[in-house]
C-alpha cells in the first residue's frame, strides 16, 4: 500500500508539470524552401517540455512550431480540437514539414495525419518521429485504471491503457516516412508494472506500430 501511494504522488507529480496553459501559435513567416517541424508534447506537460528541442532545431536553421495544449481533465475530442487547430495555424503557407513528438503527442499527430493527409500532401509531409508514444497503450495506464488519479487526468488519460479502446488501436496507420524511438531505462518505481523493457511508462513493445 505504502509503495503504490508513493507510486501514485510521484505519477501526479510529474503529470502536473504543465508551466503554463494552451495558447494560440505566433504567425511563423516562411521564405522559399523553409522547412518547418512541429513538436508536441506529452501528457501534463506544456510546450516548456520540448523547449530545449526546439532550440536545436532552430540553430539548425529550420523553423519551429511547439504545440501547447492542455491534456489533464480533458476529453480525447477537446485535445484533438485544440491541436488541430494550431497545427493548421502552423503548417499555413509552409512548404514542408516535420514531426517530432513525444509520448501522447505522437497519438495527436497521428489523429491528425488520419484526418488531414490531403492537406499535407506528398510534396509537403516530411518526416515524423515519434518518442515514447504509447501507441499500443500504457502498462502504468492499466495499473492506474479506476484510481482517483486516472479520474482526474480525464478522458485522454482513460484513452492511454491498452486493449481495444486504447487511443493508438482506433488511429489508423498511415503509409509515410514515420519513425519510432523507444527508452529503455526504467524507473525502480513503476519497474513492477511491466515485463519487459521500458522508459518508466511506456514499455518498448508498447510503442512499436503493427507494421514495426
Amino acid at each position: 500500500m505504502k509503495t503504490n501511494f508513493l507510486s501514485c504522488l510521484i505519477l501526479l507529480q510529474l503529470l502536473l508539470i504543465t508551466g503554463c496553459k494552451s495558447r494560440a501559435n505566433a504567425p511563423i513567416l516562411y521564405k522559399p524552401n523553409d522547412e518547418l517541424v512541429i513538436l508536441a508534447h506529452g501528457l501534463g506537460r506544456s510546450d516548456w517540455a520540448m523547449w530545449h528541442f526546439a532550440q536545436q532545431l532552430k540553430n539548425a536553421n529550420y523553423k519551429v512550431c511547439s504545440l501547447n495544449y492542455d491534456s489533464i481533465g480533458e476529453s480525447v475530442e477537446d485535445v484533438l480540437a485544440q491541436t488541430s487547430t494550431q497545427i493548421n495555424a502552423c503548417i499555413s503557407n509552409a512548404s514542408k514539414i516535420h514531426f517530432v513528438d513525444h509520448s501522447l503527442g505522437g497519438l495527436v499527430i497521428r489523429a491528425y495525419l488520419q484526418s488531414n493527409m490531403t492537406v499535407l500532401n506528398n510534396n509537403t509531409l516530411g518526416n515524423v518521429v515519434l518518442i515514447g508514444t504509447p501507441n499500443k497503450g500504457s502498462e502504468l495506464a492499466n495499473h492506474l485504471k479506476g484510481s482517483w488519479l486516472m479520474h482526474l487526468g480525464g478522458g485522454i488519460s482513460q484513452s492511454l491503457i491498452t486493449g481495444s479502446n486504447n487511443l493508438g488501436n482506433k488511429i489508423s496507420e498511415l503509409t509515410l516516412n514515420l519513425g519510432v524511438i523507444a527508452g529503455t531505462k526504467a524507473s525502480p518505481l513503476t519497474q513492477s508494472y511491466f515485463n519487459s523493457e521500458n522508459d518508466g511508462l511506456v514499455s518498448v513493445e508498447s510503442t512499436k506500430l503493427r507494421a514495426c
